[in-house]
C-alpha cells in the first residue's frame, strides 16, 4: 500500500484516544489492518491525534499520524509524545483535539464503578467540543446513560457503546438493528469472565490469588479485581442490558448485587462435584411493567443453558415474545473482540453519517 497516494484521495479522520491500556493498544492494531478497508468503504483514512492517560500524560499531535505508522515505532507511546503537544487534564486535551480535527472520542479509561466519573464528565465535554463518541466503560453507561444519549441527539452526534457488554459480540447493535419490536421480556446471563475464570480454576484446584493472576494475565480483569468478584462489573453490565433490551429505567443501585467473596473453597468444591458448578448469574426480568434485576452466585445445573459457558467463555439467553429464546455465546473472548467492539462503534457511526 502507498499511503501517501492513497491518503491524498480520502477524507481524514481525525481520532482522540483517551486511555491507552491493553483495549487501545490492541485497537491500534486493529485499526492499522482495517484501514484500507476503511478508504474503500467509506473514503476515509484514520489517523490518531490524541493520545492521553491519567499516568502518563495527555498528548495531542498537531496532524495526526496513521495507526500503521504508530503500531511500527518502536516505544510507540513515547514517540508520539514527543512530537505532540503537552497537555495538563484531560479536559483540555479533548478540547485541544477539537481544535486539529479531531472528530471522534474514543473513551477507554479505567472503570470507577461507583459513580461512572470521570469518564463521564470526558463524554459530556466531547460532546460540547462537537465530537462523537465511542466507549467500552460501562460507568457512563450504567450511570448516565439517558442524559448522555439526549445530549448527543441535540447536538446531532453519535454515542456508541458496544464494548460495554459482552466485548465484541453485536449485542447492543443486535437489539438495535435486528432485533427491533421483538419484545425482550427477561435475560440471564454469565457477563463477568473474570469470575468465572476463578471460580472454575478454583474448581480445578488453583488458588484465589493464583486465578486472579491468570485473570489479570489474560487482560480480562478490571484494574481492581474485586470489582469483578463483587459483582460491580457484572451489575454495572446487568444494569446496561436491561435499560437496553428491556427498556428499563434503573441504575446500579437497584440491581440486588451478591458477589463470590464469601464463597469458601469448600462451598465451590461441593457445588462443582455435586454437577452443578457455580457461577455469578446476571438476570433481569419485566413482569406486569416492572423491571427487576440481580447479579448473584448461583448453581449451574446440567439442563441449564448457562451450562454450555466454559472457562471465560460468556452466554446470554434472551426470553422474546416474537423469537422464543434466544441465546448468544462468546467464546473465550480476549482483549481483541472488545477492541473489535470498538471498531464496529466507529464502522456503525461512519454507515450512520454515509446514509444521512
Amino acid at each position: 500500500m502507498n499511503e501517501p497516494s492513497l491518503y491524498a484521495l480520502l477524507h481524514p479522520l481525525r481520532i482522540l484516544l483517551l486511555g491507552y491500556g491493553n483495549v487501545a493498544q490492541s485497537f491500534l492494531t486493529l485499526l492499522a489492518s482495517r484501514s484500507e478497508w476503511l478508504g474503500r468503504e467509506f473514503g476515509v483514512h484514520p489517523l490518531i491525534s490524541g493520545i492521553g492517560t491519567r499516568n502518563t500524560g495527555f498528548s495531542v499531535h498537531p496532524t495526526g499520524i496513521t495507526p500503521r505508522q504508530f503500531i511500527q515505532t518502536p516505544q510507540a507511546r513515547s514517540w508520539f509524545a514527543a512530537q505532540a503537544t503537552p497537555l495538563h487534564d484531560a479536559q483540555a486535551f479533548i478540547q485541544s483535539g477539537r481544535a486539529v480535527g479531531a472528530s471522534i472520542l474514543i473513551e477507554l479509561t479505567t472503570l470507577q464503578p461507583r459513580d461512572g466519573e470521570p469518564a463521564i464528565t470526558h463524554i459530556r465535554t466531547a460532546f460540547q467540543e462537537g465530537m462523537d463518541v465511542i466507549t467500552a466503560n460501562k460507568g457512563p453507561l450504567a450511570y448516565a446513560q439517558t442524559e448522555l444519549q439526549e445530549e448527543a441527539r441535540r447536538s446531532n452526534l453519535q454515542f456508541r457503546f458496544e464494548s460495554t457488554v459482552m466485548d465484541g459480540l453485536p449485542l447492543i447493535n443486535l437489539a438495535q438493528f435486528t432485533l427491533q419490536a421483538v419484545e425482550i421480556h427477561a435475560f440471564r446471563a454469565l457477563l463477568n469472565t473474570t469470575s468465572s475464570l476463578v471460580l472454575s480454576m478454583i474448581e480445578q484446584g488453583f488458588s484465589l490469588e493464583q486465578a486472579i493472576q491468570k485473570a489479570q494475565q489474560l487482560g480480562i480483569a478490571e484494574a481492581d479485581p474485586w470489582y469483578d468478584l463483587d459483582g460491580w462489573d457484572a451489575a454495572l453490565k446487568t444494569t446496561i442490558l436491561a435499560n437496553n433490551l428491556l427498556d428499563a429505567h434503573i441504575t446500579p443501585a437497584m440491581v440486588k448485587r451478591e458477589g463470590i467473596r464469601n464463597l469458601t473453597t469448600e462451598d465451590i468444591f461441593a457445588a462443582a462435584l455435586s454437577g452443578s458448578p457455580i457461577r455469578l448469574v446476571s438476570s433481569a426480568s419485566r413482569v406486569r411493567g416492572m423491571v427487576t434485576a440481580s447479579v448473584r452466585p448461583q448453581p449451574i445445573t446440567a439442563d441449564d443453558i448457562l451450562r454450555v459457558a466454559q472457562g471465560t467463555t460468556s452466554v446470554i439467553s434472551l426470553d422474546t415474545e416474537a423469537m422464543g429464546t434466544i441465546t448468544l455465546i462468546e467464546h473465550e473472548p480476549l482483549v481483541l473482540q472488545t477492541a473489535y467492539g470498538v471498531l464496529s462503534d466507529l464502522i456503525t457511526i461512519l454507515r450512520q453519517k454515509q446514509s444521512v
